[in-house]
Formats: C-alpha cells, sequence, structure tokens
C-alpha cells in the first residue's frame, strides 16, 4: 500500500452528481492509504474510474442494486498479473450474487451516503479500512531531477505462425528419421559392425539437430515475450522471477496472506490456486504460496 499523505478523515461532501461521486471515492482511497489514488471523470477509464499504484476504484452513481455482471466487468478491467486491490462504491446496494463474488475474488465493496460518508458492505472493504488506521503516516515519494529510469528497447514482432510450426516440422521430421533408415540396403551395406557406427551416427545426428530446433524454438520465443514494454496504460508490474531462480525469491507477503485468509475462512486449495492463477502469479509460486500460507493452519 501507498505512503499516505491525506490522513484526515474526508470531511461531508454532497453528492450531486457521477463527478463528484468519483472525486469523493478517490479523496476516501487516499486517507486509506492510497496516497496517489485520483480520478479523472469524463476521460477514458476503461472500466477503472479511481486509479492508484495499489488499488483500482469504480464508481456507480445508480438507484438500481449492483449486481455479479458489474463485479466481474471490474475484475476484468484489471490489468493481467496486476495485484491492486480492487475497490467498489455505489450509492445504494449489492445484491447476494454480489456479495458472494466479491468474497470469492477479494473486492472491498462500500455504499456511499449523500453526504460522502462511506459504509463497508462486506468484511475485505472492513479490511482496507483497518489497514489504514494501522498505517502510519508517511510522506509521499518525490522524484529529483537526478533520477533516471532505465527503459529497455523494445524486441521485434513475434515470428508468424507459419515459420514457427515449420521450425517445429523439421524438428520432429529429423527426430523420426532415423528410424526411416532402418533396413535401407543402399545405406547399410554391412558389415554389421560398420551398419551399428552408421546407424549411431545418423541417430546422433538427426537427434542433436532436431531437438535444437525445437528447443531454441521455444527459448528464443519465451525471451521476444518478456522483452515487450508493458502497456501504456496499465500500472507497471514488478517482474516476477521463473524457473529454478522462483525457488529461491522472497514471497509476496500480500499474497501469502489472501491467500490463508481464503483457506482460513474454508476456501479449497484448489479454489484459492485458480484466484492466485487468475491473478497472473506462476505455478512455481503458487505452490509457495499455498503451502507457506497453509502453515499457520496446519499449527492449529
Amino acid at each position: 500500500m501507498s505512503g499516505a499523505t491525506d490522513r484526515a478523515v474526508p470531511q461531508p461532501t454532497q453528492i450531486s452528481s457521477w463527478q463528484r461521486a468519483e472525486h469523493n471515492a478517490a479523496r476516501w482511497m487516499r486517507y486509506w492509504g492510497y496516497a496517489d489514488a485520483t480520478a479523472r471523470p469524463g476521460g477514458p477509464d476503461a472500466g477503472v474510474d479511481v486509479r492508484a499504484r495499489a488499488a483500482l476504484g469504480q464508481v456507480k452513481y445508480q438507484a438500481a442494486q449492483v449486481g455479479r455482471p458489474e463485479l466481474q466487468r471490474f475484475v476484468g478491467a484489471r490489468p493481467r498479473g496486476s495485484t491492486a486491490q480492487l475497490i467498489f462504491f455505489t450509492g445504494s446496494d449489492y445484491t447476494q450474487s454480489a456479495l458472494t463474488y466479491a468474497a470469492e475474488w477479494d473486492i472491498a465493496l462500500f455504499r456511499y451516503g449523500l453526504d460522502g460518508t462511506m459504509t463497508p458492505a462486506n468484511d475485505v472493504a472492513r479490511r482496507v479500512q483497518r489497514r489504514a488506521v494501522a498505517q502510519p503516516s508517511a510522506p509521499a515519494p518525490t522524484r529529483t531531477a537526478t533520477a533516471s529510469v532505465p527503459v529497455r528497447a523494445s524486441a521485434p514482432p513475434e515470428r508468424p505462425f507459419w515459420q514457427r510450426a515449420l521450425r517445429v516440422w523439421f524438428g520432429v521430421t529429423l527426430l523420426l528419421a532415423p528410424l526411416g533408415s532402418i533396413g535401407d540396403e543402399k545405406t547399410y551395406t554391412g558389415p554389421l559392425a560398420l551398419d551399428a557406427v552408421k546407424f549411431v551416427g545418423i541417430f546422433t545426428g538427426c537427434w542433436l539437430v532436431g531437438g535444437y530446433l525445437l528447443v531454441t524454438r521455444k527459448g528464443r520465443r519465451g525471451k521476444r515475450s518478456e522483452a515487450w514494454p508493458a502497456r501504456p496504460s496499465s500500472p507497471a508490474v514488478p517482474p516476477r522471477p521463473s524457473g529454478l531462480a522462483a525457488l529461491s525469491a522472497p514471497l509476496p507477503a500480500d499474497l501469502v496472506a489472501e491467500a490463508a485468509r481464503m483457506l482460513s475462512s474454508g476456501r479449497k486449495p484448489h479454489e484459492v490456486d485458480r484466484v492466485l492463477r487468475e491473478r497472473g502469479v506462476r505455478f512455481l509460486e503458487r505452490g509457495r504460496i499455498l503451502n507457506e500460507a497453509q502453515r499457520p493452519t496446519q499449527r492449529h
């Protein structure tokens, strides 16, 4: 969570339009610790009305109850791989299906009054409020003139499908080629020892080249994908280690705490794994997070 700069409780303000409702939501998010929360009414929001580095907010200015479809669209608006807290605001109320879905996807639900006050509508929202009370006041980070951020050059576009398929076709053909040479009288003319040496040579050469084509195709494709820069409209997500490096990398404390909370509430491990997978967490990291989250439960 970002350091809070606006720690005073927001003063009452009349909510007479959807623009004021969005600005009011941003004020409360800053009070809860998301110091960079900003609302831009009227601009392109892509399903998000208030943005912060660690949280995203959506505001509904309507009399009808908020249902599950609105929350589903809100979850779909979160960038892939982002762990930002989702916070939903409405001046009306939520249906039971919306409350159930919010508990499953860890969405904080709030109801705002016409005077701008906020009331939590589920346990996730109450947890956001408790974090704000426990979070000490800290100045927001400031940019300096000497600070510079290195920008990685973008990689060339990925190869067309037909080129990748051709590489696979050649690799598989070379792997199977030694089997096709068995029984060829023009290749194996004797004696038996010489034929055996020929077969071993053909087998080794074909498998080395074919395996190289398949393995390097996969590796080069992965490097090109990782080199692409993030979309400008998406918040920056720090890269996570993969492979063997993921086994020794420190685990995100917020994801471990969230997984432990879902397990303690009765959720099954495979359900928690599905939620982590939707958040963009890698396979090895999901297993470590689940193991770490189950430790307190195992002690009891």
